[in-house]
């Protein structure tokens, strides 16, 4: 082994994914809690201490949704990141990648990781970075990398090889840190020291500049325009009918339950119909419609007609009509030209008025930290300046992890400002909804067409794959056999949990079978290839969603575990609605797991395109209902 002289002071950057838990590394390392238990901010944050007779600074980045490119990463996170070097003291000695063991890393999680570490530190970062594993279990890291295969095993080869453990329980983790100290040393004694580049540093550093100045103006154009507002409002607290629209997983539910302080909508799960709650919320009485998402990346001919048709009805079927429109936006991901088309797209299906009566509402209001949303809008450009001029320069920003009551208060007062500048919404003949101009080529429309329809099934069956693993690989429950026209990712029933999980880790790519092909040249040309990227970005979004959700879960604890009468009383409900159906002998079946109950028969029609499923504790909340929108394209 090298020998390297330990300096007197140790600066490293600390780096990984918004799961990676870089702050227990962080924390771990300092010997304190330096590091609030949240990587979700698009804030760089300091920690500093001596540790092993050292003075030490560590610099925890802002990181990024586990298996996102770097083209649906926010704008400020990647400035955030270029600029954490400069907040070391001196030189720089050292960037940890933490990656959490407790989790799978497949290739797209390789991929976002290389993507973001080369664009923002440059290709020479890999000769100052070691890999830290995170877990508070007991699995090694070669039992880990073994398990994880090719793309762990490639990541740390880039690396070096050079990689270590980091642990809570049962572990001396102050002989640990010493051990990373003195990797980082020889690491530092063979590659020296890494050297930012300062021409990026410098154009990054003049960019944050200028958006903080035009978020400013932004800030008080909106703040002008309010008053003016507020000067019209004849009611002081008029009635508000609000319709939601976004993308799927945009935290409309999340947001209509904040506003009414009650769980009415089905938040953590794709919305399928529309559903109407009202409520008195601050003395003002207020309607919420909660409509079907549509897919962030794709256009709206892949949103299939069912989903159309219920954004539809709520717009033009309720009475009295609504009066505001919540467009919600995530500020966790980034909006580009390619979210303006799609979004423009979605919305033409409401008509031209839509936009006078339109609030741009940013959810997941925590990731902002220290950060202003005018920030936000500006760092991103163009695309977005242009949803919030569309809109009249209304937006707000909603954390619905916070209690506090005044965010909620102002998104109240800023409703009542649209509905004091305009009538309520309504299509008319006037301003029907804007259809897709009339093709002339009528065999290019057919196929199109065709595309469109292979493509968003492939978009419901790998939807509701990704939900059979999810609940399963939580659940430990692998006695369920994958449903028949689902691509089977179950290991044998001799394995362990861990060895379950693992078995996952490899099937990125393993949706793609569903798409037609006729050679490996088709699959990797043209608009096939276009299409399949574009699906794995959704199962990526989707899946840090996910994360965020059953995080969120796993602090509130869970309270609709179903007891046996529950699950009784359900499995009623669900036997007396397929009594009303019709019978068939046919085979398939949908199984009923952790209850002791017995095979129900399904008739092949409720289980094509989607079959039907029901999983652990989802169980306790299926109603003939829910049994229904199981079956229906998502």
């Amino acid at each position: 082994m090298e020998k390297a002289t330990p300096a007197e002071e140790l600066n490293v950057v600390i780096v990984g994914s918004k799961t990676s838990q870089k702050y227990l590394a962080g924390n771990i390392i300092l010997g304190k809690n330096a590091f609030p238990a949240d990587d979700a901010t698009f804030d760089s944050v300091i920690g500093e201490g001596e540790v092993c007779e050292r003075r030490v600074t560590l610099v925890k980045s802002p990181g990024w949704h586990r298996g996102y490119p770097l083209c649906d990463t926010p704008e400020l996170v990647s400035m955030e990141m270029i600029l954490s070097p400069s907040l070391c003291p001196q030189r720089l000695h050292a960037f940890l990648l933490v990656i959490n063991a407790e989790q799978p890393f497949r290739d797209v999680n390789k991929k976002a990781a290389q993507e973001h570490l080369h664009h923002c530190y440059g290709e020479k970062v890999w000769d100052h970075t070691l890999v830290v594993f995170s877990h508070r279990g007991h699995t090694t890291a070669e039992e880990y990398i073994s398990k994880q295969g090719p793309p762990l095993q490639s990541l740390l080869a880039a690396c070096g090889d050079r990689r270590h453990v980091l642990c809570v329980e049962d572990t001396d983790n102050s002989v640990k840190v010493r051990e990373l100290f003195q990797q980082i040393d020889i690491m530092v004694a063979k590659n020296g020291c890494y050297q930012t580049e300062s021409r990026l540093m410098q154009g990054v550093k003049e960019r944050r500049e200028e958006v903080v100045k035009k978020a400013q103006e932004l800030s008080q154009c909106s703040q002008r325009q309010r008053q003016t507002l507020r000067t019209l409002l004849l009611d002081p607290k008029p009635s508000l009918r609000v319709l939601m629209v976004g993308w799927v997983f945009s935290g409309k539910s999340a947001t209509g339950n904040r506003i009414l302080k009650a769980k009415v909508f089905h938040s953590g799960e794709r919305t399928i119909k529309l559903l109407k709650h009202c409520g008195t919320v601050a003395g003002r009485e207020i309607l919420i419609t909660d409509t079907p998402g549509w897919w962030k990346f794709f256009p709206s001919n892949f949103t299939p007609a069912a989903l159309k048709s219920e954004i539809l009805n709520a717009a033009s079927l309720c009475s009295p009509p609504p009066n505001v429109v919540l467009l919600a936006v995530p500020l966790d991901t980034s909006f580009t030209d390619e979210q303006k088309r799609v979004t423009e797209d979605n919305m033409r299906l409401l008509g031209k008025r839509v936009w006078r009566h339109a609030i741009v509402l940013f959810t997941f209001g925590d990731t902002l930290g220290s950060k202003t949303i005018e920030q936000h809008i500006e760092s991103e450009g163009k695309p977005l300046r242009w949803l919030v001029d569309k809109c009249g320069k209304r937006y707000h920003v909603l954390d619905n992890r916070s209690s506090a009551d005044g965010q909620v208060t102002e998104l109240l007062e800023k409703m009542e400002e649209v509905v004091a500048g305009n009538s309520s919404f309504y299509l008319s003949e006037a301003d029907e909804p804007q259809l897709e101009p009339h093709r002339s080529d009528k065999k290019t429309e057919e196929e199109n067409e065709y595309r469109a329809k292979e493509i968003t099934e492939q978009l419901n069956v790998e939807w509701n794959r990704k939900n059979w693993e999810k609940y399963h690989i939580m659940g430990g429950n692998w006695s369920l056999p994958a449903p028949p026209n689902f691509i089977e990712a179950r290991p044998s029933s001799g394995g362990s949990e861990e060895e379950a999980a693992m078995a996952h880790s490899h099937k990125d790519d393993q949706f793609n079978a569903g798409l037609k092909v006729e050679s490996d040249d088709d699959a990797a040309s043209g608009s096939l290839k276009i299409m399949k990227g574009l699906l794995e970005r959704e199962w990526g979004r989707r899946e840090a969603s996910m994360e965020l959700y059953y995080d969120l879960f796993a602090e509130t604890g869970n309270p609709s575990e179903p007891d046996v009468d529950e699950l009784r009383k359900s499995r009623d409900k669900v036997l007396l609605w397929l009594k009303t159906q019709h019978t068939t002998s046919g085979p398939d079946v949908c199984l009923i797991p952790k209850t002791g109950l017995d095979v129900v028969p399904v008739p092949p029609p409720l289980l094509s395109p989607v079959n039907l499923l029901c999983a652990g504790r989802r169980f306790s909340k299926l109603t003939a209902i829910d049994v229904t929108r199981m079956t229906q394209i998502c």
